[in-house]
């Protein structure tokens, strides 16, 4: 079991980022194609938070008692985790090219992201700043498509199938302009290894994230969004 961890991790991961894959083709498109009409109204300009901004929001914030540490996710391209989900068969198949879009999506776009777990490691905090509102929603749209296209996914890596359920539930956040939740499960071995649920909430061109990786109460998850949704809104 131990051997498969790694991979089991980058799978959830997944769940925590929103699967931002495939923000670089159609959605650049679609902003292009309504720059004229976001100019006509005279919206006001998004300004993207760097990374610095990030991570000074993500570690000194407080939610519900908990308080969270940066982590660097960029080392997971070359593990061999990674390279084992490369070769890993999957069903339905089109999931593994959204899989791997959404792993290496932060080298591929313009978006911000800073990554975080709690100091007890029972909550992980995703941070996302992007050029504007529309590539802010489009990710949270993409997010819920991938959730509908792979509901119910296998995965064979390394001689061990890994089964992945994922369902949306409807998720409010007090400040958010949107929200989107998914409850995950993740079966290896014949075991589960992980349930979590997580919210991803937009706050204008900026999108947090959270999500249990242990059995916590469900409330947590919330109140931990909620949290930093007021700190981005605070920061920008």
């Amino acid at each position: 079991m131990k051997r498969i961890l790694p991979a089991i991790a980058l799978i959830a991961g997944l769940t925590l980022v929103g699967c931002s894959g495939g923000q670089d083709g159609g959605d650049k498109a679609q902003e292009d194609g309504g720059g004229a009409a976001a100019q006509t109204e005279e919206a006001p300009q998004a300004t993207q938070l760097d990374e610095a901004q990030l991570k000074k929001i993500l570690e000194s914030t407080d939610a519900d008692g908990l308080s969270f540490k940066t982590i660097d996710t960029t080392a997971a391209s070359g593990s061999q985790a990674l390279k084992a989900l490369e070769q890993a068969e999957y069903e339905p198949s089109e999931c593994k090219d959204l899989s791997m879009a959404a792993l290496n999506a932060a080298k591929a776009s313009d978006t911000t992201t800073v990554t975080g777990v709690s100091s007890d490691n029972t909550m992980s905090v995703g941070l996302v700043s992007l050029a504007d509102d529309e590539a802010a929603a489009s990710q949270l749209k993409t997010s819920s498509a991938v959730t509908e296209k792979c509901s119910d996914v296998s995965i064979k890596s390394q001689g061990i199938e890994m089964k992945m359920k994922f369902e949306s539930f409807d998720a409010t956040v007090s400040g958010a302009d949107e929200t989107v939740g998914v409850k995950a499960t993740i079966d290896a071995g014949g075991q589960t290894v992980l349930n979590t649920s997580s919210i991803s909430a937009r706050v204008g061109n900026n999108v947090v994230t959270a999500a249990n990786v242990a059995d916590i109460d469900e409330s947590t998850v919330s109140t931990t969004a909620e949290t930093f949704v007021d700190a981005v809104k605070n920061a920008g």
